[in-house]
């Protein structure tokens, strides 16, 4: 993956590799040209048909963003819009089942054009490969001692595993695992647990949705494995916190 400038290495603890850009439009009454890092990886989804794929967009500006895209590569390459998430310098794409395909995402340069609100732009490019894993499963999810504990078969090739939890609905991101190693198949946590949200904590007898990820590095990347990710599978369950 390529780096203009990097000035927000860690921004995504939360999230998965990064990619850095520079401004094409400097303003020189701003005392830093607008800056942003960008994210795109693959993704998986179990259906009824099988497994599918989508593309995943993430971007983080020091200037409050107007619009982000990023365009898939090829003559006529898809254009994905990202919206502001609650944070007005983050902009996303979260693919929906319409956008997952039995094919992967097309290989190559994806372009990206992030617009700020005083209408300074930046342009980019990240690589995605077709490098892919095969589907991760969780295999118990199970509560004892007001700890839950997830377990899983180890996924070939995979570099890396992560563990979320979220609200019945999975519309708040309430913890976080570390980024464990690749030769972890299980991981528990409770509420004392390192990785919460502020001021969140779990209560008992409440539904909850555990998700586990597997993480797979660009290909030939041997530091800041973290900001350059090719490739996440995912699997979730619903339980009850005890």
């Amino acid at each position: 993956m390529k780096k203009f400038r990097n000035l927000f290495a860690g921004l995504f603890v939360l999230s998965f590799g990064l990619f850095a850009m520079v401004s094409c439009d400097k303003d020189d009454e701003k005392p830093t040209p607008l800056n942003a890092i960008v994210d795109v990886n693959i993704q998986d989804i179990k259906t009824d048909a099988g497994v599918k794929y989508g593309i995943f967009v993430k971007a983080s500006a020091n200037y409050e963003i107007k619009s982000a895209k990023v365009t898939a590569p090829g003559t006529g390459g898809k254009v994905y819009q990202l919206t502001a998430t609650s944070k007005k310098d983050q902009f996303v794409f979260i693919p929906q089942t319409a956008d997952y395909s039995s094919e992967l995402p097309a290989k190559g340069d994806y372009s990206f054009e992030i617009v700020s609100t005083s209408d300074e732009k930046i342009t980019g490019k990240d690589v995605v490969g077709d490098e892919k894993l095969a589907a991760i499963a969780i295999k118990t999810a199970t509560m004892a001692n007001h700890l839950l504990k997830t377990t899983w078969d180890k996924v070939q090739g995979g570099d890396a595993y992560i563990v979320k939890f979220y609200s019945a609905n999975k519309a708040e991101l309430l913890f976080q695992s570390a980024t464990l190693a690749s030769d972890k198949a299980e991981y528990e946590f409770g509420a004392t647990t390192s990785g919460w949200a502020t001021g969140k904590s779990p209560v008992a007898n409440t539904n909850y949705v555990v998700e586990l990820l597997g993480v797979k590095y660009e290909t030939g990347v041997t530091t800041d494995k973290g900001n350059n990710v090719q490739f996440i599978t995912l699997d979730s369950k619903t339980i009850k916190w005890e």
